[in-house]
């Protein structure tokens, strides 16, 4: 990541830009811009599918170690010196030494560790998310605390294998046997029918000679 910086603003070109646009800038605007008048930031990032790691330092002569965090006895963060004496600043690395005498690499340049120093907000021992066996189980208390959103630690200590959804359907949606019983049906009606007392017509009785019935 490079960035460039511009001169600072003056306050006259300031004060112009709030009459021209009627408007007061807020004073936190204003701080940054009489510190630096804007500038481009650019990124670069190299895609290398290799994966090479860097050589780990040596404890002999090969190698010029200085350390630069205690890390609170839990490891140490060491300034390396890759070809030995007379040792140039191009030739630095930062890594991390554990407490098992264990190197882990962490970046190349001493900016690039201060950032992740800030990023990972200084808490203790975040130098092992570094590692292969990730943050310990205090370690993760503090980044669950301070890092819930922006820090996953269940991605630093469980295996790869141990994200796949792993659930049995036939489990979670078991239902229980149920017997269905067969519905009674009543008897069934002849079409036409009519309903009303067994034996009864409604139909108005006739003569067979066809003569009214009287009353």
């Amino acid at each position: 990541m490079t960035i460039i910086e511009k001169t600072p603003a003056e306050r006259h070109m300031i004060s112009s830009w709030e009459q021209k646009n009627n408007c007061m800038l807020p004073e936190d605007v204003k701080n940054f811009y009489l510190m630096t008048n804007g500038f481009h930031m650019t990124w670069s990032v190299k895609l290398d599918a290799s994966g090479d790691q860097p050589a780990k330092p040596h404890f002999d002569s090969r190698s010029v170690i200085f350390e630069l965090d205690s890390c609170n006895g839990n490891g140490k963060v060491c300034l390396v010196y890759k070809n030995g004496k007379p040792g140039l600043a191009q030739d630095t690395e930062i890594w991390f030494l554990d407490r098992a005498l264990y190197w882990h690499f962490l970046t190349d340049t001493f900016t690039a560790y201060y950032r992740l120093l800030i990023t990972h907000l200084g808490l203790p021992q975040w130098q092992y998310a570094f590692t292969s066996y990730g943050i310990s189980p205090q370690a993760k208390q503090w980044f669950n605390m301070y890092k819930p959103i922006t820090y996953n630690t269940n991605l630093l200590t469980e295996e790869a294998d141990s994200f796949v959804n792993k659930l049995d359907p036939s489990k979670v949606f078991k239902s229980k046997n149920k017997v269905l019983t067969p519905k009674k049906k009543g008897p069934v009606q002849p079409a036409g029918s009519q309903k009303g007392p067994p034996g009864s017509s409604t139909s108005k009785p006739t003569s067979g000679s066809g003569n009214p019935v009287r009353k």
